[in-house]
Order: structure tokens, then sequence, then C-alpha cells
């Protein structure tokens, strides 16, 4: 879940310590081979490190393997400390994915999260017709997945299906809850790429951006990415409707009324300054795409970039006071929001992308 630290694989002692062995040995074994052309030693080390770290994210966990790795790159990858953490910790795409996991960390902190999927299953058009209630379903748990990241979009995903099987009497085992199980997981999974400034696309962004030095336009992005997760949700609905067959009869009457048992469509005064400020979000990270070179506001935000987009709010709201109160509390959002691992990965990833 978004928030949590890295929890390490549950190991016995033994392949836990050796996996951490092979896990270092990569790491600094394996440029003590010789170069293979056209790499040079310093190459070799680089692949290693990268080898290492790689084999220490999936057998191990992704902290501390990602901190020895920012160590290996001082000692056999040729960086100084000082370049190293300006390039790493010091990465404008770093910092923006600290401050966007506070940001995020604030919608689920005011139940906004339930809202955005009850919201949308809740809509007219969706009465009586259950796939286009289980296609439209998908696609909030997508966009949550996006806002977000998966673990909370699957768990209340989880939760909304719960109250639709309790409504229609669907039990342990029927067709539809077991499938549409495995639909949220999946639909979660794959909106983490729909907004382009979340843990899993701003990853490879910035990978792709520092080897390549070409840009990537985020409106351009987003449209293609939302034209992909609807392709997707339609697949997952084909494969159900014609492959997994669930009996779909009690969806017809499904009232959906009842699934907003405690009141969460009923948004409070300070849940619709929240969900302003997530729109203002996306819409000043799209914005230079579409406004003129020259227009003072184009100026302003290109000067400060995304990640001074999202401090500049981020600091607005943690300025504003609701009831005596902060309005995002900064140390709590941090506590509860900030996934470290993620942000130690890229903060290895981008120095090294770079070397590479």
């Amino acid at each position: 879940m978004a928030g949590k630290e890295s929890t390490p694989k549950r190991f016995s002692a033994p392949a836990y310590y050796l996996h951490t062995v092979v896990c270092l040995l990569i790491m600094f074994g394996f440029g003590q081979l010789p170069p293979v052309e056209p790499l040079t030693p310093l190459g070799m080390n680089l692949i290693g490190i990268f080898l290492g770290v790689l084999y220490g994210w999936v057998c191990i966990e992704i902290v501390w393997p990602s901190l020895a790795g920012l160590l290996a790159l001082m000692l056999i990858g040729g960086m100084k400390p000082m370049m190293l953490l300006n390039k790493s910790f010091g990465d404008p795409v770093v910092q923006m994915m600290f401050f966007i996991f506070v940001f995020c960390a604030t919608i689920s902190h005011y139940g906004l999260s339930k809202f955005i999927s009850l919201w949308f299953i809740t809509r007219k058009f969706v009465a009586g017709r259950p796939w286009v209630f289980t296609y439209t379903f998908l696609g909030s748990i997508f966009i949550l997945g996006g806002l977000t990241s998966a673990s909370p979009a699957a768990i209340i995903g989880w939760s909304i299906l719960y109250g639709v099987c309790e409504v229609c009497g669907f039990k342990k085992g029927d067709g539809y809850p077991t499938m549409m199980v495995f639909g949220i997981v999946f639909a979660a999974q794959v909106g983490m790429s729909l907004i382009p400034f979340k843990q899993a696309a701003l990853t490879v962004f910035s990978a792709y951006e520092t080897m390549s030095g070409v840009g990537i336009d985020y409106a351009k992005y987003m449209l293609i990415a939302l034209l992909i997760c609807a392709v997707c949700s339609l697949l997952f609905i084909v494969m159900g409707k014609y492959i997994f067959r669930p009996d779909m009869s009690k969806l017809v009457h499904l009232d959906v009324s009842k699934l907003d048992k405690d009141g969460s469509l009923v948004l409070s005064r300070v849940q619709k300054v929240i969900l302003a400020f997530l729109f203002l979000l996306v819409i000043l990270l799209l914005a230079p795409n579409f406004m003129p070179k020259d227009f003072f506001l184009t100026r302003f935000l290109k000067g400060i970039g995304n990640t001074g987009i999202v401090i500049l709010l981020v600091t607005v709201m943690a300025a504003i006071k609701v009831e005596g109160k902060a309005l995002l509390n900064f140390k709590v959002m941090v506590d509860s929001g900030v996934t470290w691992g993620i942000v130690l990965l890229l903060a290895f990833v981008q120095p090294l992308s770079g070397a590479m």
C-alpha cells in the first residue's frame, strides 16, 4: 500500500543471507571479469552494479539493495559522493516523486479515493446493464490506481465489490465476484501507468529522458495511456463475457444507492477543496503544453518545472488552515504516504541510467 515501507521478503535465515551474498558478489564482482568489447572496465562495473541491485530487488527487498547500489556507484562506479548525491536525491524527478506521495496521501486521508470509485459506478447509465456497470467499475479502478497507487486502489475496489455482492446476494465462490477480485487487481496495476507523474511511469520516463535527452509530452502520453487502459478494460470484459461467463442476472436489479453506506458520495467542504487541488495539479502540469509559449503563466510554470508545481500546491495546502489545523499536515502525510522504497529505487536509477 502507498505510504508503507518496503517489506523484505520472508526467508529463512540461511536463504536470506545466501541471497545477500549473491547480490553483493554480483554488484562488486562482475566488474572484475574481463571486459567484453566494446565495454570498458568502468562499463563492466556499472553493469555489475545494475545486475546486483536488480537481483536484490527481485529476491530480497528494495531499500537496502538500492542504498548498497548508491555506495557501489561511489566506490567502483566512477562517481564522486557530491556528484552522486546531486544526481540521485537532488534530482528533480526524485524530489517530485516525494512530493507526489505527500499529495496523494492527502487525497486518501480525506476519503476522496472511495468517492472517485463510487461516483463512477453510481451513474444512471449503468443501471440494469451488468457489463456496462463492470466496465465502468474497472475504469474507476484504473483512474484510482493512477491517482494513488495499485494497493489502495485494489483494497478500495474490493471493499466496493463486497458491498455489491452483499446487495446482490452473491456468495463466496460465485463466478462474478471471483472474476472481479482478479479484475480489480489487474485494473489497479495497469492504472498506475495512467498518470505520467506517478511511480511506475515517472521511473521509466526519468530513465528514458536521462539516457536519450528527449523530453516526453505529458498530455500526449496521458491520451495514449487512457486509450490503452480503456482497451485493456474492454478486453477483460470480452474475456468475462465469452470465456468466464459468470452469472450476471443478480446485477440487473442492483440498487447502486445502497453501496454508499457511509455517505462517501456527499463531499464535505474540505473534501471539495482537496478535489479542487487535485484538478488544479493535473491542469497545471498539462497547461504548458497547450498555452502560448510567451504567456506569463506558461513562463512561470516552465520556470519552476513539474517538481516546482507539485511543491507549490503542497505549500499552499500546508499553509491553508481549516478549523485551526493545516489542510495538509506535512508530517502526517509523509509518515503515512511516502513509499521510501520507491524513492530510493528512483534515486539509484537516475545516476545509473545517465552513467550507462
